[in-house]
């Protein structure tokens, strides 16, 4: 409990709005340019990075209820946002000072656990095929001969490895981008300090 109330700092809490508009921007942008990616996880990664996994829990929540709004889909996916979370602000807390191998670890860790949690979601609620590029090309692989499963998988994978290495390097950009002042004031900022 002394963990989840540490998280929840006032500028932690502050900064929630924030990276739900971070998130929101980032789908519309994606959404209305008909990119094969979602971008919609931008500020849950950015968040949990600096202030951990409960913060960016929240925000992942509150982000899928805004956006579920305008794309009932998202309200599906509610729980990968706070697997997102999890994983990035559990991934987080190792001290690894080299940005490019912690880039690198989060891209892996990220791209297998949202690979894994779509898939089970894309099968058991929508049989396979989600209304957007990813189940387009899953039906297209279906329609060539192969198995559900592998379809969902071939196609989620090629559309998360995208996604989620342009998520986490936007996201790892806006944190080198903050001072050190603002920085120390979160949870895990003093990760990111130069």
């Amino acid at each position: 409990m002394k963990s989840l109330k540490n998280d929840f700092s006032l500028m932690s809490s502050l900064l929630i709005p924030v990276a739900v508009a971070i998130n929101f921007t980032g789908s519309l942008i994606a959404s209305s340019l008909k990119l094969p990616l979602f971008l919609d996880a931008i500020g849950t990664v950015f968040i949990s990075l600096i202030a951990g996994p409960w913060v960016g829990s929240v925000t992942a929540v509150i982000t899928s209820i805004a956006t579920g709004g305008f794309n009932p889909v998202n309200l599906a996916f509610l729980p990968v946002g706070i697997l997102i979370a999890v994983v990035i602000g559990n991934l987080t807390k190792l001290k690894i000072k080299n940005i490019v191998v912690k880039i690198i670890l989060l891209i892996l860790a990220l791209t297998i656990t949202t690979v894994i949690a779509n898939t089970v979601i894309t099968i058991l609620v929508y049989k396979g095929i989600t209304p957007d590029g990813t189940g387009f090309v899953a039906s297209s692989l279906i329609k060539l001969g192969f198995g559900e499963v592998f379809s969902v998988i071939a196609a989620t994978f090629v559309s998360e490895i995208m996604d989620k290495s342009l998520t986490i390097i936007i996201a790892v950009l806006i944190v080198k981008s903050m001072s050190d002042r603002y920085l120390i004031k979160f949870k895990y900022g003093e990760n990111y300090i130069k």
